[in-house]
């Protein structure tokens, strides 16, 4: 495995935890749903990464025309960056990114059985002792807070316990979403033989189609919980599309170019270090405050995470 594998797996990690914040800003000035964010992430997703692969194929971007391709592809997508991250955007608006990042990033040892079973990776006995360090560790960061007096946002959610097991139960839907999407990946880069930055445009095609199909089924179905699009400010609008290019396209293509060479297990346990820089911006710039406990719980997530992988 090439050492600019694990760089760049480093790389995909810092992208993906300044994405997510720059989302749940975006959402706290202008007020909108959840239900708006994937409407302009999309477009900008697609519009990047069209361009990218357009210069990286000299373009000349490969025709995929295997239904099986496509399988993967929009079943990878749906569950990724639909459920998934729909569900990691409720757990962050129910307990704060500095709670929420650490318990959905977990996946990683998710990752080894959907990776088993989808692509017939090996499954090691270390596994065990990485799941019982990630389980303690979301439990520290479960009820290490308990005794906090503090008065803001995160406080008051964890002295709510019905929004905190509601953030926790969504962030942990998020990461089994995301556990299924990453083999899929995988198999779509395998059977397609697209270079990463044709898959990540591919995938931002097919990310493009389900936003447009969300959206028009919540507008008829659920109004209520909607806000008109025109109606974001263009400020949001800008977090919005900055966190789509930064996280989605840059951080898609840094993933898919890692899973060229290396182990979906691997590589997906690397970029999970990105909750320890996102715990580390919530809690000096957005003043989550977190107990030592729920530090420590941090830190046992990212460890058992990464030790399952290598």
């Amino acid at each position: 495995m090439p050492l600019w594998g694990f760089l760049l797996s480093f790389l995909a990690a810092a992208m993906w935890a300044v994405s997510p914040i720059m989302v749940n800003h975006g959402v706290a000035i202008s007020k909108c749903s959840i239900h708006e964010i994937n409407p302009y992430r999309a477009v900008p997703f697609f519009a990047a990464s069209f361009i990218i692969a357009l210069i990286n194929t000299g373009g000349d971007i490969t025709l995929v025309t295997s239904p099986l391709v496509y399988l993967y592809l929009f079943a990878g997508v749906f569950a990724g960056y639909l459920l998934g991250d729909l569900f990691y955007f409720v757990a962050i608006r129910e307990i704060g990114v500095s709670l929420a990042i650490p318990v959905a990033n977990g996946y990683p040892i998710l990752v080894i059985f959907t990776s088993w079973l989808l692509l017939g990776e090996p499954v090691t006995a270390k596994i065990l002792w990485g799941v019982i360090v990630v389980v303690f560790g979301v439990l520290l960061l479960r009820f290490g807070g308990e005794g906090s007096k503090e008065t803001n946002d995160v406080a008051r959610a964890l002295h709510n316990k019905r929004r905190l097991m509601k953030g926790f139960a969504f962030a942990i839907a998020a990461g089994c979403c995301w556990a299924l999407s990453a083999p899929l990946t995988k198999l779509v880069i395998v059977t397609s033989g697209l270079s990463p930055t044709e898959v990540t445009f591919y995938r931002s095609f097919a990310f493009l189609v389900i936003s447009v199909i969300a959206r028009i089924v919540v507008v008829k179905y659920r109004p209520e919980s909607t806000v008109p699009l025109l109606k974001v400010s263009p400020a949001a609008a800008l977090y919005f599309a900055g966190a789509s290019v930064i996280g989605l396209c840059l951080g898609s293509i840094a993933y898919a170019a890692c899973l060229v060479v290396m182990p979906v297990a691997i590589v997906t346990a690397i970029t999970a270090t990105s909750p320890f820089i996102t715990a580390l911006f919530g809690h000096f710039v957005l003043k989550e405050r977190l107990m030592k406990p729920q530090w420590i719980g941090v830190a046992l997530i990212i460890v058992g995470s990464v030790v399952v992988g290598i």
